[in-house]
């Protein structure tokens, strides 16, 4: 958004929410904004919390509302808006502010802003806002169309294990096809005989997912290897979320009334209500009727199949969630496998102590029975920030990172011939990895940056669950910036480069253990302490972008001085992949089992 401050003179200084916003100040937006969401979980109605009073079969719906709030950053935005209305004010002390290019959530802020100031603004809104009633709809119209699926029967033979994985991330008929957890789930089929997959979401990622897929998916469309979950839950399993559903309206004003919600809306000062009611009501209407719906097929599944034991490794998110409450409610062990890094400021990984406990008629934020972590470092951070029960954590390895490894040194054998066939003998080679939605304005800056010097090439391997046509604008005409090639995996393009780009991607972090040096655009962000213990270059400005890249590629001391930093904190937190992590996985979730 561009913002106007227009002196008591007529002076005219013209600027924008990014450059309002110092480095420490994104910072602390984020820290803020994840407050002000957790803070809502105390709020009174009628006596009760918001965590006592909104509940599905006895379980708090706290548990999605945060996950909702979270996801959809609007909370985040206004939080950020804030806090770049305050920056101009103190740098230009302004008489009037006009606030261009935002939405009508954007405009809200910004009166409230000015109302708290007592400084006039004006807005200008450009930006529609999109409403989610029909997304709202179409919870309970997709979950009718997905029961045209022939519903599955009782297995002759009681499963080990039901592993709940995302049908997107699903590639091929073997278990080490899947994207995230491939390794475990290979090793836990041999060792685990009759393990059945249960395949939870749509089969295309949320960027190329169309309205007809539940229909698809019911002719026959189906993962190889993989039973969608609502084959193992009939329409009479869902009677209870479609109730719920019906309600939605009635839940939205119900969220909203009282004045104790209604004071939760204040942050340094400014009346944000707007923001927060319809955060709130689209939560009521949309969230919690998709979460017990999740709840619902997640019970009728385990009902139906009966096993010994439920993994997931998305167990901190929505469906997650779900599976886990339902596990506990039928005593079914349940077992969470990371299978990303754990960032800091991730919401779903953050409780408080009064969450791990139970309240009323809920048990408790549904953390797995045992969940299983890389190393030492994310053990941590479970135990000190989300106040994880020592017991409930086992430290077994990252297959991920074992595999990686092992692909990767093989690959180096035959690094000139790769590199031959990306086109860059003779050049430095860094490898962008970035989801394109978190990169925002950071991406078209890392590009001109990269364009800026063409001695050197960057080739950009994106996030797998978008599609690679979404930069195709941003790269355009850029001779020395393209994609990654069909057919060159991950490893072969770590075993190609000298280099890593990334703003929060998890292959920063493997590039420390491959010895690969990584640069962090877009500084704060999720790698930050890495950048702030030297393991990492940051780039916490875009024009400090060109000459942090060439410092990268180009500057042997840097990549000496990175690579030294980055032994101690290998051995510190017991990062060094050895090959037996999928092993160590597998002996813990059999255990789980008896």
């Amino acid at each position: 958004m561009k913002i106007l401050c227009v002196s008591g003179g007529g002076r005219e200084v013209v600027t924008d929410t990014a450059a309002l916003l110092a480095p420490s100040v994104r910072e602390s937006v984020r820290v803020d904004a994840n407050q002000w969401i957790k803070q809502l979980r105390l709020v009174r109605y009628d006596g009760q919390s918001m965590r006592e009073r909104f509940t599905y079969r006895g379980d708090s719906l706290w548990w999605f509302t945060e996950l909702y709030l979270h996801k959809m950053k609007r909370l985040d935005r206004a939080v950020a808006l804030v806090r770049a209305l305050d920056s101009a004010v103190e740098h230009h002390a302004p008489a009037r502010l006009i606030v261009t290019g935002g939405d009508a959530i954007d405009a809200s802020v910004a009166s409230a802003f000015g109302a708290a100031r007592r400084l006039p603004i004006e807005t200008n809104e450009t930006a529609e806002v999109r409403h989610p009633r029909w997304q709202s709809y179409g919870v309970g119209l997709t979950a009718q169309l997905s029961r045209l699926r022939t519903t599955m029967g009782a297995p002759a033979n009681r499963p080990p294990v039901a592993a709940f994985v995302h049908s997107a991330f699903w590639h091929s008929s073997d278990p080490q096809g899947e994207a995230y957890i491939g390794p475990v789930l290979h090793a836990l089929a041999n060792a685990a005989p009759g393990l059945c997959f249960v395949g939870v979401g749509p089969r295309r990622n949320f960027r190329a997912r169309r309205w007809w897929d539940p229909v698809a998916a019911a002719m026959g469309t189906a993962p190889p290897a993989v039973t969608p979950i609502e084959r193992f839950a009939p329409r009479t399993r869902l009677i209870g979320s479609m109730a719920l559903w019906r309600d939605r309206h009635a839940l939205a004003r119900e969220i909203c009334a009282g004045d104790d919600i209604r004071a939760a809306a204040a942050y340094r000062g400014c009346d944000l209500w707007p923001v927060l009611r319809r955060e709130l009501e689209d939560t009521a209407r949309l969230q919690w009727p998709w979460s017990a719906r999740a709840m619902d097929e997640a019970g009728s599944a385990l009902d139906t199949l009966r096993p010994n034991a439920m993994l997931t490794y998305a167990e901190a998110g929505g469906w997650g969630r779900a599976l886990v409450l339902e596990a506990r409610r039928r005593s079914v062990p349940s077992i969470g496998l990371q299978h990303g890094f754990i960032y800091r400021h991730w919401l779903n990984y953050l409780h408080e102590p009064d969450e791990i406990l139970p309240l009323g008629s809920d048990d408790g934020c549904p953390l797995p029975d045992r969940t299983l972590v890389y190393d030492a470092y994310a053990a941590s951070h479970l135990r000190g920030a989300g106040h994880f029960p020592e017991s409930r954590l086992a430290v077994t390895g990252n297959p991920r990172l074992d595999d990686l490894a092992s692909r990767v040194r093989a690959r180096r054998a035959e690094r000139d011939a790769l590199r031959d066939r990306l086109g860059v003998a003779g050049q430095p080679l860094a490898l962008l990895t970035v989801k394109f939605v978190e990169m925002g304005a950071w991406l078209p800056a890392l590009v001109s940056a990269a364009a800026s010097q063409p001695g050197i090439r960057v080739i950009i391997k994106p996030h797998p669950a978008e599609t690679a046509d979404l930069y195709g604008p941003v790269i355009a005409s850029r001779s020395n910036i393209t994609m990654a090639p069909a057919g060159f995996d991950l490893a072969s393009l770590l075993a190609a480069s000298d280099g890593i780009l990334t703003m929060n991607s998890t292959v920063g972090l493997d590039a420390i253990v491959l010895g690969i040096p990584t640069l962090v655009v877009g500084l704060p962000s999720n790698l930050s302490p890495f950048v702030d213990a030297g393991l990492m270059l940051g780039a916490d400005a875009p024009e400090g972008i060109g000459q942090a890249l060439g410092a990268l590629l180009y500057d042997r001391a840097v990549r000496d001085r990175l690579a030294a930093a980055a032994g101690p904190f290998i051995r510190r937190y017991g990062l060094e992949p050895d090959g037996r992590a999928a092993e160590r996985a597998v002996s813990e979730i059999l255990r789980m089992t008896q």
